[in-house]
């Protein structure tokens, strides 16, 4: 059931269609947390209200606060200066477990499965898993398709591998200058 206030000289407002938002004043303090954010976070707005940003909110919160649009709203003082955060709602549903969403991250630098079954210290198959559970969970075809969909989201921040295979500076590869030394 969609709410709606009628003010008089504006159109309807219904609380389904604003986006999810914070408002903090001049010293971080949450002021204001509408009803998206409360259902995107997790969180109550009368559990934060007037509460630090910092201490309210736990860090996952904080990273999706991070990827926000903000709009500064400058005051007379700085104290009265506003700063609201615009969510954006994709990024805090990552449906991927904290295992996954590692080996997804080891796939977008370029790791293939027995790679990163080396690095974590699990089996091949196990990985291999991970991966399926990825693909079903994202509706994806391929592995690819994975590590694009996560970067377009931005739950991978990466946006290219750490290593260069054109001077061949991988990770796992052993470094010729600290076996020379």
């Amino acid at each position: 059931m969609k709410t709606s206030h009628r003010v008089a000289g504006f159109p309807d407002a219904s609380f389904s269609r604003e986006p999810p938002a914070i408002a903090t004043d001049g010293r971080r303090r949450v002021v204001l947390l509408n009803r998206g954010a409360e259902r995107l976070l997790g969180v109550r707005q009368r559990d934060v209200l007037g509460s630090d940003l910092g201490s309210a909110l736990s860090r996952e919160v904080m990273d999706v606060l991070a990827h926000a649009a903000v709009l500064r709203i400058p005051g007379a003082v700085p104290r009265a200066e506003r700063v609201v955060y615009i969510l954006d709602p994709s990024m805090a549903s990552c449906p991927l477990s904290k295992r996954e969403h590692e080996i997804v991250a080891l796939l977008s630098d370029g790791y293939a499965a027995l790679n990163i079954a080396a690095r974590l210290n699990l089996s091949h198959a196990t990985v291999r898993n991970h991966i399926q559970n990825a693909l079903r969970k994202l509706d994806a075809h391929s592995q690819v398709e994975v590590v694009a969909i996560a970067l377009r989201r931005g739950w991978i921040d990466r946006l290219e591998p750490r290593w260069n295979a054109a001077t061949m500076r991988h990770p796992l590869a052993v470094d010729s200058l600290a076996a020379d030394v």
